[in-house]
């Protein structure tokens, strides 16, 4: 069974026992029933109007109760049976349901309930209920709507002057009509009926009223924000992909110029292969080399998805070699374990992205004294990076959102951090922070072990470029 199907039997059940808890609550209360004609009776003896009060207000307690039962039971029976809000019998068989209990209610206990107040309640309830948002909440607000609604319609049925249209048929109501037609002529509760009725059906009208626009307000600033956060992320890719157009295009373009070096040095290598000029043959050859590592860069900056295996040193020692820490006091601490494996990466991509954290690292001290530690170890099938600096540290309220294109916290593009975790998870890596304001922050890069043999992408691209 699904969570859904758990749900909806949750709420049929539990609808089901608030209609059966209603129908036979005068039982489980007989006490309230024997004070109210005990009090009716003292009313009459004594000719205490406030007396007769009380009793009305117990009156109208012990049939919210009740009904409350009822009309709440009906709606979470509803809700289980008809999942859909939109069900074109759904009125009718909440309206149905709440009448059939109620006449299975008359019939057990011979109240004689007026079934012209409850049909009232109900045009209101269902009128109010299209004004109240289908969210977490429902059920709560749903209930205190009805039960003011309820304190609004128990009262009219207390209303002498209404009687004549079929309201306050039930034993109770006409003991306390007559009750107080004997005291007062029927001013007494004709004036507090009235006004009570009046207070009772005000409040749910006026809070679903808030509760609406309140509902409104929300949606429109969830609109906003998604409108506000497609813009960002608009504005963060159009940067992005200008940027990226930008530096291809200029590594494209630098194909060319190497392709002709490397031709000229192989024509002069191949001048000299007759003469002992050995000195120049070093020279060749060592301008043979760079060529063939700026070859090899181009092509991992043109094809990031092209990989292959780098000693963790010689990758630190590439990104450390870039860092500028001149004038700043801070010191790089770096502890690689003995015989740590070869890492697959693309050397270009991954050493930026290592760089982005050191370079924010040392961004956070601020010209501060301070320390960088990078800790590299083996742990069963993967290679851990652990990058921690004594700075600030980062808000806990931050830390969800350092991920986001365009987010930061100094003034910057904000795409640094993004780019950290797009290239970690693209060596299909994993990548967390750890931080405490004031204290530290703490970096972790976990990479998947290179085994040998493995595939390693080919990527003579230049030369047939």
């Amino acid at each position: 069974m699904s969570l859904n199907d758990n749900q909806i039997s949750t709420k049929t059940l539990s609808g089901t026992i608030l209609l059966i808890i209603g129908i036979l609550f005068p039982n489980i209360v007989e006490d309230w029933t024997t004070y109210i004609i005990e009090n009716i009776e003292a009313s009459i003896l004594l000719k205490d109007g406030g007396k007769l009060v009380i009793t009305s207000i117990v009156y109208m307690t012990k049939y919210c109760f009740i009904f409350f039962f009822i009309f709440f039971g009906a709606i979470l029976v509803t809700d289980g049976m008809l999942v859909k809000k939109d069900h074109p019998y759904r009125l009718y068989f909440y309206a149905v349901l709440v009448l059939v209990t109620i006449a299975i209610y008359n019939y057990l206990h011979l109240e004689n309930f007026s079934y012209i107040g409850h049909l009232l309640t109900l045009a209101i309830l269902l009128c109010l209920q299209n004004y109240i948002p289908k969210q977490k909440y429902y059920y709560v607000i749903y209930s205190i709507i009805l039960l003011f609604v309820l304190m609004a319609m128990n009262w009219v049925q207390l209303i002498p002057a209404l009687s004549v249209l079929g309201l306050g048929t039930d034993d109770m109501a006409v003991s306390l009509k007559i009750t107080d037609h004997y005291l007062s002529n029927n001013y007494l509760l004709n004036t507090l009926a009235s006004i009570l009725f009046v207070v009772f059906l005000v409040i749910p009208i006026t809070l679903t009223f808030l509760v609406h626009l309140l509902n409104k307000q929300i949606m429109a600033m969830e609109k906003i924000q998604e409108s506000e956060s497609a813009l960002k992320a608009a504005r963060i890719a159009l940067v992005e992909s200008k940027v990226y157009e930008e530096v291809n295009s200029l590594v494209h373009d630098l194909k060319t110029p190497l392709s002709t070096i490397e031709g000229l040095s192989s024509l002069i290598k191949m001048r000299l292969q007759h003469k002992a000029e050995t000195s120049i043959d070093n020279y060749l050859d060592r301008m043979g080399g760079s060529i063939q590592k700026m070859n090899d860069m181009i092509s991992e900056i043109l094809y990031e998805d092209i990989k292959q295996p780098i000693s963790v040193k010689e990758l630190l020692e590439y990104v450390t070699s870039h860092l500028i820490l001149a004038e700043q006091n801070i010191e790089i601490d770096i502890s690689i374990e003995d015989n740590i494996p070869n890492i697959y990466v693309n050397k270009i991509r991954f050493s930026r992205a290592v760089s982005n954290i050191l370079e924010n690292a040392i961004a956070s001290l601020a010209g501060k004294a301070g320390k960088i530690t990078v800790d590299v170890t083996r742990i069963e099938e993967s290679i851990i990076f652990k990058f921690l600096d004594n700075g600030p540290g980062i808000e806990a309220s931050h830390l969800q959102d350092i991920w986001e294109d365009g987010f930061s916290t100094r003034n910057s593009t904000g795409i640094g951090l993004s780019f950290v975790k797009t290239v970690v998870e693209n060596h299909q890596g994993t990548i967390q922070v750890d931080s405490s304001p004031g204290s530290y922050t703490q970096v972790y890069i976990t990479l998947p072990l290179y085994e040998k043999g493995e595939k390693v992408d080919e990527y003579n691209y230049l030369s047939r470029g």
